[in-house]
């Protein structure tokens, strides 16, 4: 989702948390599942991309982290089954290149920081 900055350019650095079923597929509601989009910012020095996200109530081993050349791939696990974990996964592009074998993890009681060196 993008925002108007007060200069007029485009902002990309935010996702809004939303849940959301569109109108169309209402009838259906009770067979689909909800998109979860957490909300974080996307940040970047000369060295490094962070990403800054809230997860209050969630502990160490139900988060994942990954990535790619262009971006930073964040689940949740949401519950688990005897089918397996209920996840949420989200990705956010970043605004340069990154090397996901370089990717920093801190995990505090509400946020989530991700630290990628750039390429």
């Amino acid at each position: 989702m993008s925002e108007r900055t007060p200069e007029g350019s485009q902002d990309h650095r935010y996702m809004v948390e939303d849940i959301t079923v569109t109108p169309f597929f209402g009838r259906h509601r009770k067979h689909m599942a909800a998109t979860i989009k957490l909300h974080a910012e996307i940040k970047e020095d000369e060295e490094y991309v962070i990403l800054e996200t809230k997860i209050a109530g969630y502990t160490e081993e139900d988060i994942e982290v990954s990535a790619t050349p262009n971006t930073i791939d964040v689940s949740l696990v949401l519950g688990k089954k005897d089918a397996g974990d209920i996840k949420v996964h989200n990705s956010y592009f970043t605004p340069s290149p990154i090397d996901p074998a370089k990717l920093s993890v801190e995990h505090t009681d509400k946020v989530l920081r991700v630290k990628a060196r750039k390429r």
